[in-house]
Formats: structure tokens, C-alpha cells, sequence
């Protein structure tokens, strides 16, 4: 049977009467709530990594349950194909270890029907198998379950041997194809990027983390390895004496300031990990996204809005497409708890 909840954004609940569903969960059944009443997907999953929190802290049963349902789903494939809305090319609706863009919506079979998201490849994205590394281990670290832990771990493994070949050169970072393939799904990246790759630098500190847990010692040194000569490709491609650049390539945007440029750091931290950059150059790129994403877009806007996703170096917002010129609620909250762990309260608190 099902709980259906349609006031509230749209949650829904199982108790998992038919066999055929994912798989047989330990705790307490499914849980899943939609995107938005806009966006009818099921758990959308590069939004959750920002919205889980919550989740994680009020009802830690509750987030156990959906993220298992998210590395059981990275397993699954559903190889029909169809046409992606925003390129018009072909591709398989799931293949095995992506993980799922969201677990299905209203209109299918949430659960057994995975990913229902088309406008891009979700197999290529190169945001959320770091995201479903960062959210398993920052479980582990709320609950203290280290029985989750162990079923998922050969999945973060299998997750994250897909995710490595994503890395063209072989200098530790993976590589942004030259189109949206991150949760910004028209802001096109390529190559070295400062969300992705700085997501993929945080997972592979969880992954080193969790591979400890695990004493699965030949995964650390493989995964140390990767981290460290990432670490220094992602200093030398991106830093640019202020900030991180969008990402390595020759665009016009490559050197936009981007509000969510520290992501894997926020993520990192949270953690009880180190972070993945300097304190010092994570400090200037906070007050630099503070200076132009925040009070000189708040005085463009003749109010506060929060950050807006990108700016130029001179302060003008980055028009290069719709979302770089959003102001996006979740990046908004992950921009100021960053600011905040990094001492600047004042800042933090006026993002928010």
C-alpha cells in the first residue's frame, strides 16, 4: 500500500507490498517527495544532495531508505532508448552504474520505472555519482550506521569506477564534455570544471573515508592517489588569484564567477573531512562571490534575492543562459553555510 501526500509538494509512501520493487528494505519502507508541482519527478536527486540535510537530521530513517533506493537504482538499466530534449540525440533512459537522475514520477511506476528525466544524458553527468558518494558517507557520518554502510559499499565502488574513466587526461579531475552534464542542465561546461571536478575531489575524500571503514586498503591508496594529483590539476586549471574559474576551456563564460563554485568544499566539510581547497583561496572566492553574486546583484535587483548562479569578472550577471542568471534556493543556502564554516558569519548570514 501507499501514502499519497499532494498538499505538501507531493511525498509519497510504501510499504512495499509487491516483490517486483526495487529491492527489500530493511527499515521502513520507500519514501519519496516531487521535485516540485512543475517538475514531476521523484526524489530528483542533484537537488536532494542539497535539500537532504533536513532529511538526514528530522527523520535519519527516512533519508537511509531513500538513499538505498538510489544505489539499488544505480544497478538497474532500462535500455530503451528516446530522444533527449536538448540536443535531440539518442541515448538509453538508464544504464548501469549512472546513477538515476530521480525514481520515476506519477505517471509511470515510481520505484520500478527509473529516471524520467530526458532533456540531458543523466549516464554522462559527472555531478551526481560525487553526490551519491557525499550523501552516503554524510549518512554514516549522522547515524553512525555502519550496517547501511556495508550494503552500499560495493555500489559506491562500482559508481565510482564508472566515474573515473570520465577523467580524459588522467590528471586526477573528471572532464566536463562540452555540454550540460551536471545539474545546471543548459549552462554548458567543459573540461576541468569548478563544480564537478570540485565534487569529485570531495567524493574521493569520502571514498578514501569509507574505503578506511571498509579496510579495503588497496581502494585508499588507489583513491589517494587520484585525490592528490586531482588536487593539483584543479589548483592549476581553475584558481585564478581571486576565485575558481567555471571550468578550463577557451569559452567566453570559462572565468565566470560561479555562486556554487565551492560545492564540494561545503560538502567536504560538512563531512568532518579537510575540504578540497586552501582555506585561504576558499576564503577569497566566498568574498568574491559575496562581492558580486550577492550585494551588487542585491543592488541591481533593488533587493536581496540571495546569489545569483553566475557573474562576470566585472560584476555584470553571466546571461549565457537562463540558469546562470537564476538565483536558485538551494545554492543560495549552500553558498551562505559554506560562508559560515569558514568564519564569516556576517556574510553567511546575509546571503541566507
Amino acid at each position: 500500500s501507499s501514502g499519497i501526500n499532494a498538499e505538501y509538494g507531493g511525498t509519497v509512501g510504501s510499504e512495499q507490498e509487491e516483490e517486483d520493487v526495487i529491492k527489500e528494505n530493511d527499515y521502513i519502507g520507500h519514501f519519496s517527495y516531487l521535485e516540485s508541482q512543475e517538475y514531476l519527478m521523484y526524489n530528483t536527486y542533484d537537488v536532494h544532495f542539497y535539500a537532504s540535510f533536513a532529511l538526514a537530521q528530522l527523520w535519519p530513517q527516512l533519508e537511509l531508505s531513500l538513499q538505498k533506493d538510489i544505489g539499488f537504482a544505480a544497478l538497474k538499466s532500462h535500455p530503451e532508448k528516446w530522444i533527449l530534449i536538448g540536443s535531440g540525440d539518442i541515448a538509453c533512459r538508464k544504464i548501469r552504474g549512472a546513477i538515476p537522475h530521480d525514481m520515476g514520477n506519477p505517471g509511470e511506476d515510481p520505484w520500478r520505472k527509473i529516471n524520467s528525466y530526458n532533456i540531458q544524458d543523466i549516464g554522462r553527468w559527472k555531478d551526481l555519482p560525487s553526490k551519491f558518494v557525499l550523501q552516503v558517507y554524510r549518512d554514516y557520518i549522522c547515524t553512525g550506521d555502519i550496517g547501511f554502510l556495508n550494503e552500499l559499499w560495493s555500489i559506491i565502488v562500482e559508481v565510482l569506477d564508472r566515474l573515473i574513466t570520465f577523467d580524459i587526461d588522467d590528471d586526477g579531475v573528471v572532464d566536463n564534455e562540452g555540454f550540460p552534464d551536471q545539474t545546471y542542465d543548459i549552462w554548458s561546461v567543459e573540461g576541468c570544471s569548478a563544480y564537478s571536478g570540485g565534487l569529485y575531489l570531495a567524493a574521493l575524500q569520502a571514498a578514501i573515508a569509507m574505503a578506511s571503514l571498509m579496510k579495503h586498503t588497496s581502494l585508499v591508496e588507489r583513491y589517494q592517489k587520484i585525490l592528490e594529483k586531482g588536487k593539483n590539476s584543479y589548483e592549476s586549471k581553475l584558481w585564478n588569484g581571486k576565485y575558481y574559474n567555471y571550468d578550463s576551456s577557451k569559452n567566453f563564460h570559462h572565468n565566470s564567477i560561479m555562486a556554487d563554485q565551492l560545492a564540494g568544499h561545503w560538502y567536504s566539510i560538512a563531512c568532518g573531512l579537510e575540504g578540497i581547497v586552501p582555506k585561504e583561496h576558499a576564503r577569497s572566492a566566498l568574498y568574491t562571490i559575496y562581492e558580486n553574486n550577492v550585494k551588487k546583484f542585491a543592488l541591481k535587483a533593488g533587493c536581496d534575492l540571495g546569489a545569483v548562479n553566475g557573474c562576470r569578472p566585472d560584476g555584470s550577471v553571466d546571461n549565457t543562459c537562463l540558469q546562470s542568471a537564476e538565483v536558485w534556493t538551494g545554492t543560495t543556502y549552500a553558498l551562505a553555510s559554506t560562508m559560515i564554516q569558514e568564519g564569516m558569519m556576517k556574510e553567511g548570514f546575509d546571503t541566507a
